[in-house]
Formats: structure tokens, sequence, C-alpha cells
């Protein structure tokens, strides 16, 4: 949201405050912190803010004048982020469009292709192409079968617009407009969120990558797990700590299909996890093409394009009548109403 409210912002004075070298430091050290606490967040997501702000933070050098390159310096960082989290250097470029750079002019968008090639190119150099989760491209889906895949479509669908809608609400109530004390709500959404973590015995703790592995492999973590991972997500993200979004939603997606294989007879049970990580995602960002191919690309099954692109499609669709706006554009207005410019 960072991202998005610094390239819609006119004003320079906000870009500082949004995007520097002293942001970035600051959330990785508040990231660690909140991870030592057990907060339900990963470093994934918020790399992608992490590395606009790095990138941003270049032009001190290089002095960009004209708005569309400033605006193109960002949405590469925020690509760049992505790639060098996921390993995913589609949905980089694709996120880069879908949430950053929908304004920007088709220069900025070749511009920001080329720059997420060789930024990925330098990634596999330093550690590798291995797949972020696992390579399940011995999975497939018989096209006959994606019609059984609609039910979960608008389960994930309705779950994530819900999420996005309660966080914004929650947020408007005890963040933007409350009267309450800052650390009273700290405490107060703290102590929630520890409780989930007590009650999951530490299983909702981090971003949720090592239970996506689990599950994928196999092991159901039961409906439990979902519900403490997914309001433990939403308190967290309520109360505006520094964490990402990506690997949770992931995670939480991974729950949902790995509870509802079980119904699916004809669709192997690691399709049907890949396909609900695929929609509810899509359902909480609102960037289906970003959500298809950072699932996709992480378990190396892009042969099941054409599914993923459809249950993506559909969820975003039932998300947006429960909450019309994106959750990372709400966020970016209530940056950008809060410093009222």
């Amino acid at each position: 949201p960072q991202l998005i409210a610094a390239t819609d912002s006119r004003n320079k004075s906000i870009r500082e405050q949004l995007l520097s070298f002293r942001i970035a430091l600051g959330k990785i050290g508040f990231i660690f912190l909140g991870m030592l606490g057990g907060a339900p967040i990963g470093i994934e997501g918020p790399s992608i803010h992490i590395g606009g702000s790095i990138f941003y933070g270049f032009n001190r050098f290089i002095k960009l004048n004209r708005k569309f390159l400033i605006h193109a310096l960002i949405a590469i960082g925020g690509s760049a982020g992505l790639i060098v989290a996921f390993n995913a250097p589609i949905a980089g470029f694709l996120f880069a469009y879908e949430e950053i750079g929908r304004k920007l002019k088709k220069q900025a968008l070749i511009l920001i292709a080329i720059m997420s090639g060789i930024v990925y190119l330098f990634a596999i150099m330093y550690r590798g192409d291995a797949n972020y989760l696992t390579n399940l491209s011995a999975y497939s889906l018989e096209l006959t079968l994606v019609w059984q895949l609609l039910p979960l479509a608008i389960l994930a669908g309705v779950l994530g617009g819900l999420f996005s809608k309660s966080t914004l609400f929650l947020i408007n109530k005890f963040i933007t407009h409350s009267k309450l004390k800052v650390i009273t709500i700290a405490v107060v959404l703290g102590f929630i969120v520890a409780s989930f973590n007590y009650l999951s015995t530490g299983q909702i703790a981090g971003s949720g990558k090592d239970e996506v592995l689990l599950m994928l492999g196999g092991t159901g973590l039961g409906l439990d797990f979902v519900a403490m991972k997914y309001f433990a997500t939403l308190t967290s993200l309520a109360s505006t700590i520094p964490g990402g979004l990506f690997m949770p939603s992931i995670s939480i997606g991974a729950g949902i299909g790995s509870e509802v294989a079980s119904f699916y007879t004809q669709i192997d049970a690691q399709v049907i996890i890949i396909m609900a990580m695929i929609a509810y995602l899509s359902a909480v960002i609102r960037a289906p093409l970003t959500s298809v191919f950072v699932i996709l690309e992480m378990t190396t099954t892009l042969h099941l394009l054409i599914p993923g692109l459809m249950i993506a499609f559909i969820a975003n669709w039932i998300s947006k009548q429960i909450f019309a706006q994106p959750i990372y554009e709400a966020l970016a207005d209530n940056y950008l109403k809060l410093t009222g410019k």
C-alpha cells in the first residue's frame, strides 16, 4: 500500500515519508521483532515495500525528475522485492503492473519488464533457481474436471472478501478514528494474537511457509489451524504492525484446500491446495494474475495456468461483491487521508 500511495500522491514529501533507506531498515527491524513476538507475519510481503524504498532511495543519487520515471523506479523496486522473496519473475512484473503501475505509460512497463528480468538473473546467480515451496510439476488436472473447482472458488472468494472488509473496518474503527490510546490498542490486539499463538502451540506464528509445505506433503492441520491463522492474521494486519499479507494468505488458502480436498475424489489433494492458495490470495489482494503466477511459479505448476486463471478471477469477482475496493488501494487511501495529501 505504501508504494501505491507514493505513486498516487503528487507530493514529494509523501514519497519521502513512505519510501527511503531509513524506512527499509526500520521495517526490517520491526518485522524481526514482530516475528520474535509470535505474530503471524513474514518478510516476503514487506520485501515489496523494502524493495521500493531501496530503489526510490537511489533517486537521491541519480536524481530523476520526470514523474513517470520516478513511478517506474518505485514499481521496479516493488517488483524486485517480490522476485527476490518468491523467486517468481513473472509474478513480480505482474504485481508491479496490477498493483502499482496501472497508470504508467507503456515505456515504463517495458522498463519494468526488462529490470525484472535483470533482477531475476542476479537472484538466481546468488541463490539458484530453486522453488520457493516445492516442485509439484508431476501433478496435473484434466480440463473436464475444472468445473468442480467452482465451490472452492466461491468459498475462498467469500472468506477473502470478508477478510478485507473486516480488516479495513477494524483499522478505521480502532486505529484511524479511535479515541483510545495507542498503547491500549496495542496491548489488546497483542493479547488476542498471543492467545491464538498459545492455543495453536505456536503453529500460527510466522509466515506459514512450513505449514504450507506440511499440507502439500499430505499432513492436514485441521480447521482450527485455518480459523486461528485467519483471525490472527486479521488481528495483526488491523493493528498496522509491519508484516506481510502474501505468505499468511497463502497458508490460509492452503489450509482451506487441505480441508476440502477429501471431497474431491477425482483431483489430487495437492492440486486442490494449489487452487485454494490461488483463489484465496486473489480474493484478498485482488490481483488475480499475480496470485496465479506467484503460486504456480513457486510450485513449478505453470501447466495448471488455465484452471488457475479461472478460479482466481471467480474468487476475485466474488470478493469484489463483498468489499469493492482492493485492500492495498484502501490502505493506500488511508495513508493519504491521514497525511491530508
